[in-house]
């Protein structure tokens, strides 16, 4: 990552400073990218009601930023607060599952606006199973960030 970042940077061998200045360029042109993304997927999503494949570009990258900003800061320890006992372990763990049944609802009652109420078994069926991989899924990266927490607090004390 260093390496890909040094080729397009003009400040190599320069001061720290500099650098903190260019990772805040990069990180502006990074929150542009989201907005102009998320404004797509807005306007011709929400408001001109186009068709899902012209705007599930944006909304992939979108989905590719929120992500890669979720991983990155949450192996930083930002999102997450130290957890130092096995008790405020179980417990952010048990805030991570009622957040993700959340996020797992939203994504279904979006999947059904975009299609459509079911009417046949098979369709619930579907929407069923999108729960579930969402909700699997979505866990594992929240269980697997909040135990790397846990065990960097647990070395660090």
């Amino acid at each position: 990552m260093n390496n890909q970042r040094n080729r397009l940077s003009s400040v190599n061998g320069k001061s720290e400073s500099v650098k903190e200045k260019e990772r805040m360029i990069w990180s502006e042109v990074g929150m542009l990218i989201g907005t102009l993304s998320l404004l797509d997927i807005i306007v011709r999503g929400l408001v001109l009601d186009c068709p899902f494949r012209e705007w599930a570009g944006s909304l992939a990258v979108f989905f590719i930023i929120i992500v890669y900003y979720c991983i990155r800061a949450a192996a930083s320890g930002i999102l997450l607060p130290v957890i130092h006992s096995e008790e405020t372990f179980k417990k952010q763990i048990r805030r991570q599952m009622g957040e993700t049944l959340a996020v797992s609802v939203i994504i279904t009652l979006i999947t059904m606006y975009d299609q459509g109420i079911p009417h046949h078994f098979t369709g619930w069926l579907k929407l069923i199973a999108l729960f579930l991989v969402c909700s699997i899924f979505i866990f594992l990266l929240r269980y697997v960030a909040v135990r790397l927490i846990y065990r960097r607090s647990r070395k660090k004390s």
